[in-house]
């Protein structure tokens, strides 16, 4: 990396092997790092290796590096482990970094017989922008059997138990915590009977950590069955239950964050004939938050405990027809969320406070409501063409039972989208889409009602692709129009026209076999404009152009060790931003002109690519790009009052040159059975 200041990450994972091993252990394991489940030892040991490193921006930079594998060391004993470095960086910061995180995670099993397993797990983060480390060692205990031991015909159904416990660290806000940390995990798979081809699954497992003053505390309970009623039904049921608990310092208490969650889902599948099916999915998750806090000392001034409670319902219902020439599909989705906060007495107010802190948090609480339709209806009249109708129609409806919010309103959207596509002879295709919204945004209350407006869009999108022999070229074009229109008359002046235009250019030539010539070109045009909705008029504001032209040929190469590639090449980017601004002249009144911002990069652009039989794969590439930044102007007629510059101003120039790279390495270090 270029970096300045910036440790190679290999060093740094060595020694948080070797701090662990000395005995700095972590509480990652409660923050829901659960256990891995029994499997059975992998045949193979493998080692992989992932590595990429880029430039983000002018002076940002990232890097991430992933190590794992997993061996078989003995015939029973089997050794699985991560190593994670991951970095994000402004050199121009003080301190450079932005993130820096690290993580290894490495788990030890043995075999003893009969379906028990012993083994340990090694888990440690560390991440420097947060000032946080956590970890935990844990030793683990586990038993596998049969439930039907005595049925013959049922070998599959099984309970599978872990029982772990051990040291769990964390250290953050200046403050190092260590204490024990242990759990349970049951998994059972069990065949109802016989004939059944879907087991029903079950899971529970819990975990805490008791680090002083603080407790980190996570439980999961679900299960999922489905079952096929007969040739022509199919029904899904999934339940579960999540609860955790963390705990975190606010300055003079503990703050604890208490989250639970009940969760269903029934999906059911139905074929009405031979080309007629339907399909239902129904869910409702009930999630309850709360921030309860706790003094750290008898002197200390608590905070107020919060809680609130939320409904989420979605249901989804779906029709699909289908035949040689006609197939359709008609949906309905409803969807439902509700929230509402409350406060406990925790600070011992008088019932007038409470009931005033009480309003205030209840002016949050929310009620929104969804309803969408779809349809789709595709015709061919031609195996070569294919004509495609979808139209949607959208109403979200937000209401808040408290008079101080403002944020009632509905929300709806009409879409209407007509798409054909058709096959030629010489290996020309063509596309052409058509489509139109509206959309209409209201605010309920008085309060709001200036910001109600009504959006109109039209969309144009033509394309074709020709490929003859080795010449090939694809060519597509998207326009859109949107008027967005307000409601109230004094707010005319706010109303807005905007086309984006955006064509994309790509040709490419087989010169032979191992070599290709390619040429891709993009632009697209931005003008936003003053719109008067009752002439239909617009006056220009704001435009911007954007070129990218990318330009090179590629060479590969194949040997009996692998494939790679070069790609030699001239990338040239540039954007033109139009507008209007004021000249200001020594001693005279700010001029009306008409001014361009202009941006331009450009400079060779290589990439290389390698790929090897044992499984490493590298690529890189570099834009080594200058950056220009000037204005150009022509002056007008009038007075203009707005962004104003000055002569010295706009004769300003900036050149800079920025290595753009990205590297990235994927390599399967080792594969083998022993």
């Amino acid at each position: 990396m270029p970096c300045r200041g910036v440790r190679f990450p290999f060093a740094f994972l060595v020694g948080v092997l070797l701090e662990l091993a000395t005995g700095c252990m972590g509480m990652a394991q409660a923050q829901g790092t659960g256990p891995t489940p029994l499997l059975p030892p992998p045949p193979d040991s493998l080692l992989l290796l992932s590595f990429r490193a880029r430039r983000v921006g002018v002076s940002t930079y990232a890097q991430q590096t992933d190590l794992r594998g997993g061996a078989r060391v003995t015939p029973n004993q089997n050794l699985s482990y991560r190593l994670l470095s991951e970095w994000l960086y402004d050199e121009r910061g003080r301190p450079s970094f932005v993130r820096e995180d690290y993580l290894t995670h490495m788990l030890h099993t043995l075999r003893l017989g009969r379906g028990w397993q012993v083994g340990q797990l090694l888990h440690y983060e560390q991440s420097r922008a947060n000032a946080t480390r956590s970890g935990a060692w844990l030793a683990r205990l586990g038993y596998q059997h049969r439930l039907r031991p005595l049925g013959a015909a049922d070998t599959l159904s099984t309970a599978r138990y872990v029982l772990f416990g051990g040291l769990g660290y964390d250290a953050r806000n200046g403050r190092q915590d260590l204490g024990p940390s242990y759990g349970l995990e049951v998994t059972t798979l069990v065949y109802p009977d016989r004939t059944s081809t879907q087991p029903v699954a079950l899971r529970l497992y819990g975990t805490r950590s008791n680090l002083g003053p603080r407790i980190w505390q996570r439980s999961i309970a679900e299960g999922f069955y489905e079952r096929t009623f007969d040739a022509y039904s199919t029904g899904a049921l999934r339940l579960g239950y999540r609860s955790n608990r963390a705990e975190d310092y606010v300055p003079g208490n503990v703050q604890r964050i208490q989250s639970d969650t009940v969760a269903t889902q029934l999906t059911w599948a139905y074929r009405l004939a031979d080309r007629v099916s339907f399909r239902s999915d129904n869910s409702l998750v009930l999630p309850s938050r709360a921030f309860l806090y706790r003094r750290l000392t008898a002197e200390a001034d608590t905070v107020q405990n919060l809680r609130y409670r939320q409904r989420e319902l979605d249901t989804r219902q779906e029709v699909r027809m289908s035949s040689r020439k006609l197939q359709f599909m008609l949906s309905f989705n409803y969807r439902e969320r509700n929230r509402s906060y409350a406060l406990d007495n925790n600070r011992s107010l008088s019932p007038a406070l409470l009931e005033k802190a009480t309003a205030r948090e209840q002016v949050k609480d929310i009620t929104e409501k969804t309803t969408l339709w779809q349809s789709e209806l595709t015709w061919l009249p031609h195996p070569r063409h294919a004509l495609t109708l979808l139209g949607s129609a959208q109403l979200l409806r937000v209401d808040t039972p408290s008079r101080e919010n403002e944020q009632d309103r509905d929300e709806a959207q009409h879409l209407l989208r007509l798409t054909w596509v058709g096959r030629w002879a010489g290996a020309f295709r063509t596309t052409l889409a058509l489509g139109a919204e509206y959309r209409q945004f209201v605010f309920i209350k008085a309060a709001q009602s200036g910001e109600n407006y009504t959006d109109r869009l039209l969309h144009w999108e033509p394309g074709f692709t020709w490929a003859p022999g080795r010449f090939s070229l694809k060519s597509t074009y998207h326009l859109w129009v949107s008027y967005q229109v307000r409601d109230r008359a004094s707010e005319q002046l706010k109303n807005r026209a905007s086309r984006v235009l955006e064509q994309q250019q790509n040709l490419s030539y087989q010169l032979s076999p191992r070599r290709l010539l390619t040429l891709d070109y993009v632009r697209r045009e931005n003008r936003i404009g003053l719109l008067n909705w009752a002439r239909f008029r617009e006056s220009p504001l704001d435009t911007t152009i954007t070129h990218d032209l990318l330009g090179g040929v590629r060479q590969g190469w194949s040997g009996r060790r692998g494939q790679s590639s070069l790609r030699l090449g001239y990338r040239f980017l540039e954007q033109r931003t139009h507008g209007r601004a004021a000249l200001l002249h020594d001693g005279s009144s700010p001029t009306l002109i008409y001014l361009r911002n202009v941006t331009r990069q450009h400079g060779p652009d290589l990439a290389y690519e390698r790929q090897t039989n044992q499984g490493f794969v590298l690529t890189a590439s570099l834009w080594l790009q200058q950056l220009r930044t000037f204005y150009r102007y022509r002056e007008g007629q009038g007075l203009y009052a707005g962004t104003s510059y000055t002569p010295a101003e706009l004769a300003r120039q900036t050149h800079n040159l920025y290595p753009y790279f990205e590297v990235a390495v994927n390599w399967r270090v080792g594969s083998w059975r022993r």
